[in-house]
């Protein structure tokens, strides 16, 4: 798991030389700049494998916890641009759009999908 803190250093270190060298250090504000992490890991057993190997396969334990992280980009003036990032082998457009409803429930600004 280190290496997904190196990937997140590494990724705010290249906003930061992007805005240096694009706007130089002294002209524009500062971004504000966020990270988030939440374990989002299912149940331990029980639970099919969705037909790899074995359709009748089932799982037992845990190998490494799944986790969801954010990476948020703000300006001053209130625009951001978010990317999340999921340990999953997928996630349906549902999720998606459930995600954007509550965000758009809890702010004031629109909020658009790209």
């Amino acid at each position: 798991m280190e290496w997904i803190h190196r990937l997140t250093f590494i990724f705010l270190c290249t906003l930061m030389l992007v805005d240096f060298f694009s706007w130089g250090c002294f002209s524009r504000p500062n971004y504000l700049i966020g990270t988030g992490s939440y374990d989002i890991t299912g149940p331990a057993a029980d639970v099919n494998m969705m037909g790899y190997a074995n359709t009748e396969q089932i799982a037992s334990g845990v190998h490494f916890r799944l986790r969801a992280r954010a990476f948020i980009v703000g300006e001053p003036n209130g625009k951001r641009l978010v990317f999340v990032n999921l340990d999953a082998c997928m996630a349906s457009q549902l999720v998606t759009i459930k995600v954007l409803e509550r965000l758009k429930s809890r702010s004031h600004q629109s909020l658009e999908l790209q």
